[in-house]
């Protein structure tokens, strides 16, 4: 017989990251197959809120991960579930995605944050690791406007490449301190 699951408390690590978008073929697939690189025994995700299901990474998106040395093979794009949700960290794209991913699941508030605003979470942590509870703080603070990483799709090369450089950013800055948070260690 299997064991229910133990209870997670806000003094828990962060052990899952879901990326949100709108298609699943730019943006939150770059984030999500860059953090897998990165912190390779974190389980990370990406969803889309109208996701192209079944396709690729979007080519300008994937020529542009494979420049980090990268690979987007075999990736496919999914639809947002609600299931989804529970990952400790949900990261969005754009405030409309945080507000489709909230009528979605109320429950996933104290989770959801913008990419754009990890400096803040950065900040916020300092020195301490990466909880759940710091989590949740974070997404209770106020944050600055005009933060979305802006959508690619169907645009050109140069938009391709500032939505990866902003992404990279944030992402690099997310491995590091779920490495300095020791999450790696507690993932496996």
């Amino acid at each position: 017989m299997t064991e229910p699951p133990t209870p997670r408390s806000a003094d828990d690590p962060v052990r899952s990251v879901l990326f949100v978008c709108t298609g699943n073929v730019c943006r939150s697939p770059f984030a999500e197959l860059l953090l897998r690189d990165r912190v390779p025994e974190l389980a990370v995700s990406s969803r889309g809120t109208y996701a192209l299901v079944g396709q690729g990474m979007e080519r300008q998106m994937a020529g542009q991960l494979a420049l980090l040395g990268v690979g987007s093979d075999g990736f496919r794009s999914r639809q947002l579930q609600v299931e989804d949700l529970s990952a400790d960290l949900v990261l969005v794209m754009s405030g409309r995605q945080r507000n489709l991913v909230l009528e979605e699941s109320p429950a996933a508030a104290r989770r959801t944050g913008l990419l754009g605003h990890l400096p803040e979470l950065t900040a916020q942590v300092g020195d301490r690791p990466l909880t759940r509870g710091a989590v949740a703080a974070w997404t209770r603070a106020s944050a600055p406007a005009g933060r979305d990483i802006p959508d690619p799709y169907r645009r050109s090369e140069q938009a391709a490449a500032q939505s990866a450089r902003m992404i990279q950013e944030h992402v690099t800055a997310l491995a590091a301190l779920l490495q300095r948070s020791g999450t790696e260690d507690t993932a496996r």
